[in-house]
């Protein structure tokens, strides 16, 4: 489960800016929508980033999706970093500085009604690079409040060095680190991450914090293209009866004629049957709603056997505002042995309908003056639990983060001649 996180100098967030899963304490706010980790913490099941077009909602998504594909990189990959080119600040002086991403997981949940025995464990990892280079690399873990020091690699700064000059780090090793270290140490490169090179050697430390990237961090894709087919397919492959699942999802949704769902060649075919006939179509020539929905619903399934933490970007995204409330309920309702969560990013007003989700998890962006997104919560805002007029509230401008409009008109260059 994810705590938290916080970038910084990543697209169009230039000041460390945080997203949080944490349950504030408030009884106005309902319990049953969050998941206890211990008798000091609660994690939100369900949050959102809400806020206009072009205000760096998805900067999150992305510099989680960089991350990601850093860490789950190939090894014998050259650059993995790559895939940051042009994503820091864009309006900073300095170009290709480091952007910086920390995050808080829950790896072990422990024991709530003993928490001397089963400490709950919680990883925390910083990460700071651009396209060429790692500046910082650490991680810790904390054992109730205990902060222990796992690893931690620093470039070492040399005022004297030129671009020709080798890259050296400092490294220091907490005594609780279990994994290969000086052998290790010599192998890595300035472009490949340490906590990756150990779990890939079978550290003990990194193994753990690797496995929570790569099993329990799922970031949807759009839900349209060939990749999406093909992770419904891999799924349904291993729980065919998710199929039956799947119609019956459909079904809650208003999507009644879909009477099967098939794989053919490694294709998704849908049967539809109405009174009078029926006929079948591919996974690419659905609605384009159709489609999200059901990578949607497959990813859920997965979220209720096992603990997620599911990101959607553009979560409204083709789709009504009735079935967006709903779906969100059948998360929330369906998801309680896992502790799953879910984190919708969306323009979409309709995500602040009264008792949808708790205020702490409710986000806004929105851009300053030196066009820097800042996020800032709804639970800042005063509140009354009998009268709930957030989402007029919020259409009247009373949270910010609302579209500046203006007048437009189309000049025609040719009635100047």
């Amino acid at each position: 489960m994810l705590l938290d996180m916080t970038i910084a100098n990543f697209k169009s967030v230039k000041d460390p800016q945080t997203i949080s899963f944490e349950a504030v304490r408030d009884n106005r706010f309902p319990k049953s929508k969050t998941v206890q980790v211990n008798d000091k913490l609660n994690l939100i099941k369900s949050a959102a980033i809400i806020g206009p077009n072009g205000a760096g909602k998805s900067s999150f998504v992305r510099a989680l999706e960089s991350l990601k594909s850093i860490l789950c990189s190939d090894q014998d990959s050259e650059n993995p970093l790559q895939i940051l080119s042009g994503t820091s600040f864009a309006y900073t002086k300095e170009r290709n500085t480091p952007c910086t991403i920390t995050l808080r997981f829950l790896l072990e949940k422990g024991n709530i009604n003993n928490i001397d025995e089963e400490p709950s464990v919680i990883g925390v990892y910083s990460f700071s690079a651009n396209n060429k280079k790692i500046t910082h690399e650490s991680l810790y873990f904390i054992y109730n409040r205990s902060r222990k020091l796992m690893f931690e690699r620093t470039e070492v700064l040399d005022p004297l060095a030129d671009e020709t000059s080798p890259i050296t780090y400092k490294y220091r090793f907490g005594k609780m680190y279990r994994g290969e270290k000086k052998r290790l140490v010599k192998k890595i490169d300035e472009k490949h991450a340490f906590l990756a090179s150990s779990a890939l050697k079978g550290g003990e430390t990194a193994t753990p914090v690797m496995n929570w990237f790569n099993n329990n961090l799922n970031i949807l894709p759009m839900g349209v293209s060939s990749l999406s087919e093909q992770y419904i397919i891999d799924r349904i492959s291993v729980h065919p009866d998710w199929v039956t699942q799947l119609i019956n999802f459909l079904w809650s949704l208003d999507i009644t004629d879909i009477k099967n769902i098939q794989v053919m060649n490694n294709r998704l075919v849908f049967s539809h049957t109405n009174v009078m006939q029926s006929y079948a179509t591919y996974y690419s020539l659905e609605s384009l709603s159709l489609r999200r929905l059901c990578l949607i619903g497959i990813a859920f399934f997965e979220s209720f056997i096992e603990p997620k933490t599911i990101i959607i970007d553009d979560f409204g995204m083709l789709l009504h505002p009735y079935v967006l409330k709903h779906i969100i309920e059948i998360f929330e309702e369906c998801n309680g042995k896992t502790g799953s969560q879910l984190l919708a990013v969306d323009c979409n007003p309709s995500l602040l309908i009264p008792g949808l989700l708790r205020r702490d998890g409710v986000y806004f962006a929105q851009k300053n003056e030196k066009s820097e997104t800042v996020y800032f919560s709804l639970a800042e805002f005063r509140y009354s639990r009998s009268r709930d007029l957030t989402s007029e509230q919020y259409m009247n401008g009373a949270f910010g983060a609302l579209p500046l409009l203006s007048d437009f008109y189309f000049v025609d260059g040719k009635e100047d001649k």
